[in-house]
């Protein structure tokens, strides 16, 4: 439909071309003060419904009588947060779709693409003939995020067209076109082909390089595209063009002796504030040469003088990048011995990707005395790494002993911050050492901090300890009970359900959630399910959106091992807030008694969006978290890009609710995550704040929502701690790190926010 619609839509504008301008090009006369140019008006009504040319009539050219105004923009926003299920539908957006502002024009194209419905990709093209790069950006943008899920072959058909017809197209658009052709889903691999040719041209321009906006773009495609590999290969040329651009620019940095700082952060916070918040930046040589490495390394095209020449890359994440493909490659073809000059390299990231190379290399326990070493590294992400590793049995078995038992024995006499060596070394010890791990395991979960308690579960799960695990599963951390009851389980199975079935009177979701799933098929359904059906009925009452999982995961249990006894129970739920939920009841009372129900949910009001001058007032503003650890992490709002998220999270700051809080999860060269009232996944605001997926990337030092699943923000945020370009329009980037990210990567599980402010 997409491409039949498409293709009639650019014959009107080609009519109107000739007849305004009498050549090709874009044309701009007579066009909008600042908007859309007038022949693309004309021929908007074969896309929104106004009036429009055909083949047997063509209007005459006149001015939009839509104009800007902030209540434009803010109806704009509501429909756009309701999915489209308010009573305007999507009329807003519709108007401002032809609005004379392009700013209107492209929130509200923007806002057409986060619906995610394929049947409004249509509306999507006359923003392709915007006099403004950013509304033509972020209609190309639009196409493919209204059709996610779905296949995207007529997308990449009208991109196709378009880039033949707009042969003179800006280098910031071509990019988004780039990044877009690599993340269509294709349906077969003839247009997967024709979309990596497209995007292999894009890396051309003329006898050299294109514009660095179109050509991150074209690689950012490639990228993605190259994560499809199972299906499809992609041709040699495209492997060698990747080759060259893994390099683009390094001799020019290494010249200018550019070596960001990790210690200070300094020189790494100047390139990046600002940046990552543009959609369309330019981007930089290093962040081509890093995301060409990141495509090579899923493909397995990494050859070994790529590899080498990475290696010795200015740009630490390069270097990381090369170390983490040669722990990949076999001993026998990838270059290992350059590991061991990474491992005493200047930056944490390039030093724990090596220590994990080494260790996936090295025969047998021939790893052991580099992760003697590397546990006692300045960095302490690098040391967890190293003992984390430590794992599995070393030939020198006295010395890993000795350690991991110094380590463990610290936990003792450590302060508030100092535990995480000691914690991880206990559950190496344990694993390797049970009986000598059984010195230490019972301080440890006596530890005041639950963080060290929740290791001690950990360890005495590898040593098998029920008795210790019991006792843990009654600890006053509903997180230390999490990891009890999941480690009875491993051990003993089922015959622990009495334990499982006494966690229900509790209301941490995360612990509600795993026990329910815990209890599947036991055979003691009669002592369950009372319990059961009490813990739905208790967190039902809160209305909480974001009890979502548990209260689906008590349901799938309650189905399970529930009857007709239990219809009165669960019939009122059939108007849940949660339509979910409410549909879900449904279908058990359906075949608990075998007629139909039909549920007819009662939705809790949306939460407010932000208005215009809200949004107005947000942009450039930052929050500042205070740390425990010491120094503050500066957070640059981009309330432009994600108005509700921005908000919100100034909003829940505002209001003290992270004082206090921590950052509960940290993943080398990952992320770190927190903001959760209880340190965990599944424990967050009350309200389900909608995803505001756009152009901005997941670039180092970007900040996102934590979700679970579509429109399911509930407070938390991460950041980036490296290039994360597979989150890219699945988690929404609401902020950016401009002051403080050295302060980030020395964040630590656990580590508590102070205060934000």
């Amino acid at each position: 439909m997409a491409v039949q619609v498409g293709g009639k839509w650019m014959k009107c504008v080609d009519r109107h071309r000739r007849q305004l301008n009498g050549r090709g090009g874009r044309p701009v006369a007579r066009a909008g003060s600042s908007g859309t140019p007038l022949v693309v008006l004309a021929c908007a009504g074969i896309l929104v419904g106004l009036s429009g040319c055909t083949d047997e009539n063509e209007p005459a050219v006149s001015r939009p009588i839509v104009f800007s105004d902030p209540t434009l923009r803010d109806a704009m926003l509501d429909e756009e947060d309701a999915r489209g299920s308010t009573a305007s539908g999507i009329e807003s957006l519709r108007e401002g779709l032809i609005s004379i502002d392009p700013v209107l024009q492209r929130l509200a194209v923007r806002g057409i693409g986060r619906l995610e419905d394929p049947e409004l990709i249509p509306l999507t093209f006359p923003l392709l003939f915007s006099d403004d790069e950013t509304v033509r950006a972020e209609a190309v943008n639009a196409m493919a995020q209204a059709a996610f899920g779905a296949p995207g072959d007529e997308v990449a058909e009208v991109i196709f067209d378009y880039l033949g017809r707009e042969s003179q197209e800006g280098p910031a658009v071509r990019g988004v076109i780039g990044r877009t052709l690599g993340r269509i889903f294709y349906n077969d691999a003839g247009g997967l082909r024709r979309g990596e040719e497209t995007l292999l041209a894009l890396t051309r321009e003329g006898g050299g390089d294109p514009p660095l906006p179109a050509l991150l773009g074209a690689v950012m495609g490639l990228e993605k595209m190259a994560r499809r590999r199972d299906r499809y290969g992609m041709s040699d040329e495209t492997v060698a063009r990747l080759g060259e651009l893994a390099a683009f620019g390094r001799a020019e940095e290494a010249a200018r002796s550019v070596e960001p700082s990790d210690a200070g952060g300094t020189e790494e916070e100047a390139v990046a504030a600002g940046e990552a918040g543009d959609p369309l930046y330019l981007g930089d040589p290093a962040r081509i040469r890093r995301v060409s490495m990141m495509a090579l390394s899923v493909m397995g095209e990494l050859t070994r003088e790529v590899l080498v020449g990475a290696i010795g890359d200015p740009d630490p994440d390069v270097r990381r990048l090369a170390v983490t493909a040669v722990g990949r490659s076999s001993s026998d073809d990838g270059p290992a011995e350059l590991l061991l000059e990474a491992l005493s390299d200047p930056s944490p990231r390039v030093r724990a990707a090596a220590v994990t190379a080494f260790a996936t290399l090295a025969e047998g326990a021939a790893e052991c005395p580099v992760l003697f070493s590397a546990s006692q590294d300045d960095d302490l992400q690098v040391a967890l790494v190293a003992i984390d590793l430590l794992q599995q049995p070393c030939e020198n078995r006295s010395r890993q002993d000795e350690l991991l038992s110094d380590f463990s024995a610290g936990l003792e006499v450590v302060g508030p911050m100092g535990w995480h060596r000691g914690a991880h070394a206990l559950v190496a010890l344990a694993t390797v050492a049970p009986d000598t791990a059984a010195l230490f395991v019972d301080g440890a979960a006596r530890n005041a901090n639950p963080f060290v308690r929740m290791y001690a579960g950990y360890a005495a799960a590898r040593m098998g300890d029920t008795d210790l695990l019991e006792a843990l599963a009654a600890d006053e951390s509903p997180n230390v009970r999490t990891v009890a009851v999941r480690a009875l389980f491993s051990v003993g199975g089922h015959r622990a359900d009495s334990v499982f079935v006494a966690q229900l009177d509790q209301d941490d979701p995360q612990l509600l959630l795993t026990v329910a799933g815990l209890l599947e098929e036991t055979p003691e359904a009669g002592r369950a399910i009372g319990p059961l059906v009490a813990a739905f009925t208790r967190i039902s009452q809160e209305q909480r959106e974001t009890a979502r999982d548990p209260r689906m995961a008590l349901l799938d249990r309650i189905a399970e091992l529930g009857d007709r006894e239990h219809v009165g129970d669960l019939e009122p739920y059939m108007n849940d807030y949660d339509p979910v939920v409410a549909t879900r009841t449904a279908e058990i009372l359906t075949e608990w008694t075998g007629a139909t129900r039909r549920a007819e949910p009662a939705p809790l009001v949306r939460q407010t969006v932000p208005l215009a001058e809200e949004v107005q007032r947000l942009a450039g503003t930052s929050v500042v978290l205070e740390m425990e650890r010491g120094g503050e992490i500066e957070i640059l709002l981009l309330a432009e890009e994600a108005p509700t998220h921005a908000a919100r999270f100034r909003l829940l700051a505002g209001l003290g609710a992270f004082d206090g809080l921590t950052f509960h999860r940290v993943v080398s060269n990952f992320v770190i995550q927190g903001g959760s009232p209880n340190a965990n996944e599944y424990s967050g605001d009350a309200a389900y704040t909608r995803d505001e997926l756009g152009l901005v990337s997941h670039w180092r030092g970007t900040v996102g929502a934590s979700t679970r699943g579509r429109d399911t923000g509930d407070g938390q945020i991460f950041i980036n701690l490296v290039d994360n370009l597979r989150l890219d329009h699945d988690y929404t980037v609401f902020g950016e790190v401009v002051r403080g990210m050295n302060v980030v990567d020395r964040v630590a599980e656990g580590d508590v926010i102070v205060r934000a402010r």
